[in-house]
């Protein structure tokens, strides 16, 4: 009888370890909200210290780099990315690299926490790596799924199109004129 009360708490445990896989596989199916997304103090703060940081400075690059670091939602991964602009300059080998680290790793967490508008402006507004480009559609046609106008398909198809991912600009435009009744 002991012997099967002691196997009791490696049960609970494995058990929670499950539950706690699948909310997480839910949260990244489906991202907070943009209404409910919030810019926190620390990115606040960042923004306002890369403002203020001497233009395309290697201190102003650090702050965009932690300000990317730091971010945990669609509104401040856009933000991050807003603040980024003309501060790499494009001559530059070491910028460059950084540059391209922010963007990879702004990319990667938009995937992931960005809504489904979120994700349409990335991609409409900023670079997104070749390699990248065509699990950032797929994410997007994930996200639309949920999506019964045909606009959303639309803006989907317009992204795709940025990303020259053709294959799947063209399954959005036929999604989209399904939905639309053409």
């Amino acid at each position: 009888m002991w012997k099967r009360l002691l196997g009791m708490p490696a049960i609970i445990l494995a058990a929670w370890n499950l539950a706690s896989c699948d909310v997480s596989t839910k949260k990244a199916a489906h991202p907070v909200p943009e209404a409910e997304q919030v810019v926190g103090d620390a990115i606040k703060a960042l923004y306002m210290a890369a403002s203020q940081a001497a233009p395309q400075s290697p201190a102003q690059r650090q702050v965009i780099l932690k300000m990317a670091q730091e971010a945990s939602n669609g509104k401040e991964l856009l933000l991050v990315m807003r603040a980024a602009v003309g501060v790499f300059p494009a001559d530059s080998g070491p910028a460059e690299q950084m540059e391209r680290h922010v963007q990879s790793m702004v990319t990667r967490k938009i995937m992931e926490l960005g809504t489904l508008d979120q994700l349409i402006e990335y991609a409409t507004q900023y670079s997104v790596d070749p390699a990248s480009a065509r699990p950032f559609v797929e994410r997007m046609f994930q996200l639309g799924q949920e999506r019964s106008e045909a606009r959303a398909w639309y803006r989907i198809r317009t992204a795709a199109f940025h990303l020259k991912v053709s294959d799947l600009e063209r399954q959005a435009q036929f999604k989209a004129d399904q939905l639309a009744g053409r």
